[in-house]
């Protein structure tokens, strides 16, 4: 290969490379505008053993929520109790007993246990709201790792995204890893978040204790766009030495 291929060649990829700015690493690339798209409803969060489950009891008479507070709660009827599900999917409940909650979405178990108040007479029409207290998920980037705690019982990549401040230009947002463990079992999932098809991805909606790793780019730019080239300047420098050297002695004969 002669020199001037060889230098033509080495221009049009540092031209292609630097030309890989944030401008075409858009996300959802492929959506239609003015097209409707199904949306489907984030799924229910279910409870895995070692989750803190916060339960809230409330009522027009404080006083009868507080019975379902145990002491190591510090509760006062306002605040939410705090239980541990164990290993075999159980909770212990004040004055109701044991729950099995594993496996069991959080609305279920609010409604399970609504019902067994009613059911009992401690309170005519009790309130009874239940969350995740430990719904985290760990953000792992080339730049910033990171653990999230999600108020609501949801978040999606998206949210992740915007959370941990990544920049597209330093994350390779066409293979996003999601490490998922149920039931005793990992899952890994890969998240394309410049393709439409990411809202149909298991993942899309994260889970409680989730690991969403973006993968570094394999060139690296900067946030303005500008391309941190490492290899490829290195390469050139050394191309245009090796050049510069050749037409020198050339000229000198």
């Amino acid at each position: 290969m002669n020199r001037k291929r060889l230098f033509f060649i080495t221009a049009i990829t540092l031209l292609t490379v630097s030309c890989a700015g944030p401008s075409k690493m858009g996300y959802l690339k492929d959506m239609a505008e003015g097209t409707i798209y199904t949306a489907s409803p984030a799924p229910e969060i279910k409870a895995q053993p070692n989750d803190r489950i916060a339960i809230r009891i409330m009522t027009k008479e404080p006083e009868l929520a507080l019975p379902f507070y145990d002491a190591s709660s510090s509760s006062t009827g306002v605040d939410a109790g705090l239980y541990t599900v164990d290993s075999e999917g159980n909770i212990d409940f004040p004055v109701l007993g044991r729950l099995a909650v594993g496996g069991r979405s959080l609305e279920d178990i609010r409604d399970e246990i609504t019902t067994k108040i009613q059911e009992k007479g401690y309170i005519k029409e009790p309130t009874v709201k239940v969350s995740l207290d430990n719904f985290t998920v760990t953000v792992i980037g080339q730049t910033e790792q990171s653990v999230i705690k999600v108020e609501n019982n949801s978040i999606s990549i998206f949210e992740v995204v915007a959370k941990s401040n990544l920049l597209p230009a330093e994350a390779n947002i066409k293979n996003v890893m999601v490490v998922r463990t149920e039931e005793g079992k990992r899952y890994s999932y890969t998240v394309n978040l410049q393709s439409k098809d990411v809202f149909d991805s298991p993942a899309y909606y994260l889970r409680q204790n989730d690991i969403v790793y973006f993968k570094p780019r394999g060139v690296q730019l900067s946030p303005t766009g500008e391309t941190v080239l490492k290899v490829f300047s290195s390469t050139f420098s050394f191309i245009t030495s090796i050049g510069y050297v050749s037409w020198w002695l050339n000229g000198r004969r």
